[in-house]
């Protein structure tokens, strides 16, 4: 790929766009930004071939102008770069939206990992649950233990939720008696969406092995990433296989969840017998 202007006018708009710089820490930050330009454009052309090929959005990053003094804007992605990020997140893998909005003040230096999983542990976040997931959390072993050490009132709090469906904390077995294995193979031979339960607890657990769903949202940073891969065609291919596989995860899960919501009373007594039938043998 090349980045030579093709008229005189590009050539002009280009040239604008450089100046002189005498401090060390300005030109690496030039050069960084010249890197991650190199980058996104190279990685839009592999990716998006024919959307590269039709775009007529403009390739230079562009120049503020300051009393008429041209000053480069280093920390600006060009419309082409723009034009790219959106492109991932519609077709290829999720971004968060404060994130797609920044990219537009300054540059995303690396492609930030969204947590798309159940994030119960956040301040409030178990209020704002669906039901069907308020349910389940005292049969995961880490929704457990926050309802037992962690939440002074965690099992007043379960009851209150679920008085009105007749379902107790106390008959709820704990997670460590279960035998998981028993548990997948009684799973496997049910045709309802509790076939899904292993998945769900997975889920609220962090335990999928998928970087979408058990990545842990960091409130440094606003609650929305608390990590990053770089701008590459093995990240990009990485993100997009692991997020259809966390796709079908949730997918999954939620199915379950709503068959749970769908007839509250009646599904939890076939759960409660499920997680019964799953305990180990002494």
């Amino acid at each position: 790929m090349t980045f030579v202007p093709s008229t005189t006018a590009e050539a002009i708009y280009s040239l604008r766009q450089y100046q002189f710089i005498i401090n060390p820490s300005k030109a690496f930050d030039y050069l960084e930004a010249q890197l991650n330009t190199y980058q996104l454009l190279v990685l839009y052309q592999h990716f998006f071939p024919s959307e590269w090929t039709a775009s007529q959005t403009s390739l230079y990053l562009p120049v503020n102008e300051d009393n008429s003094k041209t000053v480069f804007s280093e920390n600006h992605h060009s419309s082409r770069e723009l034009e790219f990020i959106t492109l991932v997140y519609t077709h290829l893998f999720p971004m968060s939206f404060w994130a797609v909005e920044s990219a537009h003040e300054e540059r995303l230096q690396a492609i930030p990992i969204t947590s798309m999983g159940v994030d119960w542990q956040m301040e409030e976040g178990i209020e704002n649950l669906r039901m069907g997931w308020k349910l389940l959390i005292p049969f995961s072993k880490e929704g457990r233990y926050w309802l037992d050490d962690v939440e002074p009132e965690g099992s007043e709090w379960f009851d209150s939720e679920f008085e009105t469906h007749q379902v107790s904390y106390k008959d709820i077995h704990h997670p460590d008696r279960i035998d998981n294995k028993r548990l997948r193979r009684l799973c496997c031979e049910l045709t309802t969406p509790l076939q899904f339960l292993p998945l769900a607890l997975k889920l609220l657990g962090h335990e999928t092995e998928n970087l979408w769903l058990d990545e842990s949202p960091d409130e440094m940073n606003y609650g929305l990433y608390a990590s990053s891969l770089p701008w590459s065609k093995a990240s990009i291919n990485l993100l997009h296989r692991k997020w259809k596989q966390a796709s079908r995860i949730l997918d999954a899960a939620y199915l379950l969840i709503e068959w749970l919501e769908t007839d509250m009373k009646t599904h939890t007594q076939l759960l409660l017998q499920l997680w019964t039938r799953a305990l180990k043998r002494i």
